[in-house]
């Protein structure tokens, strides 16, 4: 076999091996929820971890937000007008006119 079939082989048993590895962790977080248990004596790790989580601020009874301020600019540029190089131009690079 080629090294193309044993990086696909693999890429698809990594794949496998997530998708079970979250259907496990579903299944354990449907038939425990948040409470406190323990496998066999030992505290369960996953309820521990899950107790130190932020806890999100409660929803707003309005479903909108408004912003504070809501004044809209038009953008400003302040680049000066440029006419001519200050100094000497360069010479022109094109061959002469035929008005000269």
């Amino acid at each position: 076999m080629s090294a193309r079939h044993h990086r696909t082989y693999r890429l698809a048993f990594l794949a496998a091996l997530f998708v079970f590895v979250q259907a496990l962790a579903l299944s354990h977080a449907a038939a425990h929820a948040d409470k406190p248990h323990d496998h066999y004596g030992v505290t369960c790790d996953l309820t521990a971890v899950a107790h130190v989580q932020i806890v999100l601020p409660d929803v707003l009874a309005s479903p909108f937000v408004f912003p504070v301020e809501t004044a809209v600019t038009e953008p400003y540029f302040s680049q000066p007008l440029w006419i001519r190089p200050p100094g000497r131009a360069p010479p022109p690079r094109s061959p002469p006119s035929p008005q000269q």
